[in-house]
Formats: structure tokens, sequence, C-alpha cells
């Protein structure tokens, strides 16, 4: 090995301190950590999958869940995706009104919010093995409650999320996602806004859509792409192998995205999710939705955002210094892991 070989070497693995411009976090990449990203293959993940006859999610309303809304798939008799009440919920709606109280230096409001499940008809199907349609058929009925959801005055934020395997909280197999409707916004989400708000009034233009264009320019982070979307390793990324899928163009509300653009970037999640399952050896994983607060009648707030999907595998697991500091340490530099899924 040459001298400037070894230079070279070194150089890679030294670690560097990022800060996301969104959220103003800290992550570190410290590459020193692990050889390569190979190394951080999973080994194969054994799934325990309960008999179709003793999933809570086989027969639905014989056990006795209420149905709120299904779907078809066009030129199709059968049922493809259904919402239904949690039977434990974390919020209910069917709270009247909303009173919020303070108790010593605390402030405390009464749970109100939906909170669902959305079971999809296969009992054994992954979602990284779903087609592009079916994946595009998914968002948008994503997308059809999420406007339902929306109606209600008092809700402010809905989250949008899938949790696959046990690692990632998954405690049933068949394959679902949840919906959690809350009347407040989260502090990280309001981090995010005024971030994004500072960086407009410093710049006039939007931090995601200049995100999107620097990675486009240098093609280091891109996984996939089409004519709408773009999935890439985020620059600072909290998790080896996260991916970020964004719009290409400045679209804030999930709500409101078009069925092309919805097309689009779901065809870059089935991407995203077969790239993980392939190369990581189907790991655990989370997916969710960012977007846009719910608005009523400000509908002009929060235009400067730019909705998008984020999908983190659990190959790392947060320890102290993670859990003290709210500071992660990545052992993969984002640009290998880009290099790593598209190899």
């Amino acid at each position: 090995m040459t001298m400037e070989q070894k230079k070279n070497k070194l150089l890679k693995n030294i670690s560097e301190l990022r800060q996301d411009p969104v959220s103003g976090d800290w992550v570190v990449i410290a590459t020193a950590r692990n050889k390569r990203p190979s190394e951080m293959v999973a080994k194969k993940t054994e799934r325990l999958i309960t008999p179709i006859e003793k999933c809570p999610f086989g027969d639905l309303e014989a056990s006795g869940n209420i149905v709120l809304m299904e779907e078809k798939l066009p030129e199709s008799n059968e049922w493809f995706i259904k919402f239904i009440k949690n039977k434990f919920p974390a919020l209910d709606h069917q709270i009247k009104a909303i009173k919020k109280t303070g108790i010593g230096p605390y402030e405390k409001m009464n749970g109100y919010g939906y909170h669902e499940v959305v079971i999809l008809k296969s009992h054994t199907k992954p979602l990284s093995d779903y087609s592009n349609e079916e994946m595009a058929f998914l968002l948008q009925s994503l997308q059809k409650r999420y406007r339902k959801l929306a109606e209600d005055k008092k809700i402010k934020h809905i989250s949008i999320y899938h949790n696959w395997g046990p690692s990632a909280g998954a405690s049933v197999y068949h394959p679902h996602l949840q919906i959690i409707a809350l009347p407040v916004i989260s502090s990280s989400i309001k981090r995010a806004l005024k971030e994004i708000e500072q960086y407009w009034k410093k710049n006039h233009k939007c931090l995601y859509c200049e995100i999107v264009k620097f990675e486009l320019q240098e093609k280091k982070r891109i996984v996939f792409e089409n004519e709408k979307a773009v999935t890439i390793t985020p620059y600072v990324s909290r998790e080896p192998f996260e991916l970020a899928i964004y719009p290409k163009n400045h679209s804030p509300f999930f709500e409101e995205a078009s069925s092309d653009e919805i097309k689009d970037m779901a065809e870059a999640l089935k991407h995203g999710l077969l790239s993980l399952k392939n190369k990581l050896s189907d790991p655990d994983l989370n997916f969710f939705i960012h977007t846009s607060p719910v608005y009523h009648e400000k509908k002009s707030e929060h235009t400067n955002y730019d909705w998008h999907i984020k999908v983190i595998p659990r190959v790392c697991i947060s320890a102290g210094f993670e859990i003290d500091t709210g500071i992660e340490i990545t052992p993969v530099n984002p640009d290998e892991g880009a290099e790593f899924l598209k190899s």
C-alpha cells in the first residue's frame, strides 16, 4: 500500500460531527467503528408467522374489530386494505371537549385523538414484495384516510407509520400500519418548522428543496430516482442505511399530493424496502410519513415544508451515550451506504 493510499484510508476513518439543518440535531459519523457496510448486515431475521386462524387480523369481524374504512383494488371484488379502530388505543375521540390544566410545574390535557390500525389483506406478504401499483394504492388509501381524519378541527398532527419485526415494535406478524391523530404538535416537529421558516426568511428558498437539489447534483447518496421522487441516504443519517424519500418538486402536504406524485413516491418506497430486504437480509425496520401539520383555516401556514418518507432499518441499538445526549453514532458513512444498497 502506497503512502497516498494509507493517507486516504486514514482520512476515510476519521469521525465527523454533522448537524441536521432541519432538526438542529447532531450526529456522529464514526466509520472507524466498522470496516465496511457489509459488516453491518444483520443475520437473517427469523419472524414467527402466526397461523392465520390465530391471527387477530385474520378475520377482523370475528375478532370483534370495528372496520372504519375498506378499499378494493381496481377491478377486484376482494378488499385490499381495511382501517380499523385500535382495540387498545393510545387516544380516543369519544371525549367531547379537550381540557388543558396545570398541576404543579406540569401541564396536562385529556387524551383526545384517534388511533387506527391499517390492515393489509395478505397475511404473509411483506410490503417489500408489493408491486408498484399495490404500493401506490396503499399510499392513496392512506391519503384518503388522512383527509377524513383531518376534518376534525381538534386534530393538529397525524402520524402514519409502519413497524416491521419485533425489534421495530411489531407485536403482530401480519403486515399492517398504524395512524395516530393528535390534538398537539410534537416539539420535534415544531423545531423543524422553526428551522425551515428561518431558512426561508434568510434564503427565500425551501430547505427541503435545497437538500434535494444538492443531493441530485452531488449524486453520492442517491439510491433511486424517477421523474417525481428521489431516495437518498441522508448526509446526516441517524442510523446506518437510513433512507429518505422526497418529492422532487415542492409539495408541503401529503393529503394534497397529486396522483402522479403519489405513484412515483410509492415506487421509490417499494424500491427502498426491497433494497434493504435484499442487501441487509430483511432487517426489522420502521417507516413513517412526515408532512406539514394539519391545517384548517390557516392554509398558508407551514407551506415551506416538503412531505417525505423516512425508512429506518434496525441494524444498530441506541445505548447509553445516545440516550443520554440524543446524539446518535452512525458507523456507516451515508455515501458508502448508498453505494452498498445500489451495488
